[in-house]
């Protein structure tokens, strides 16, 4: 009955994730496909599957910023986020939404954790898109702050030293 237990990590992490659609399809260029989509994540948010730092929803692909939940594995967060958004879609789009994987980079650091964070801010700048709607600046009062794992590494190792003696 293995299978039946949730997942139970020892230590948070926090990971950005970036997620395509089906063959770089322009799904969210469609305000109502992205305004649905943030619906969907701060649904799984509220429920407390996962703390939201950061995201940004572009037309053929997004990238959140999570701390998945003690009791979630992040591969369960994604399922939550793409499963979730095309259960909530599927009147208003019909066939493939997600490319089948994703990508994870898992947050090391303090300073990893705001780089991360300012990529997802200027992928719309990046593309030429001004003034863009969809992007976790806009809804700041609604996010998570940097965990407190991360700033204890900060103040663990301040001069950014490598804590392997081997190097």
């Amino acid at each position: 009955m293995l299978s039946s237990m949730a997942t139970i990590r020892q230590k948070l992490s926090t990971y950005a994730i970036t997620i395509s659609t089906f063959q770089q399809h322009r799904h969210f260029q469609r305000t109502a496909n992205a305004e649905l989509f943030l619906d969907t994540l701060f649904r799984y948010r509220a429920q407390g599957r996962f703390q939201l730092h950061g995201f940004v929803v572009m037309s053929d692909h997004v990238h959140v910023l999570i701390t998945p939940a003690v009791d979630q594995s992040t591969a369960k967060c994604i399922q939550f986020i793409k499963g979730g958004y095309s259960f909530a879609a599927r009147n208003q789009s019909h066939g493939e939404i997600w490319h089948s994987g994703y990508h994870e980079h898992r947050i090391r650091d303090a300073s990893d954790f705001r780089s991360q964070l300012l990529y997802i801010a200027n992928n719309p700048s990046r593309k030429n898109f001004a003034d863009y709607p969809h992007v976790h600046t806009r809804f700041a009062e609604s996010l998570d702050p940097i965990p407190p794992q991360l700033l204890e590494q900060v103040l663990c190792n301040p001069a950014g030293q490598n804590s392997n003696p081997r190097g």
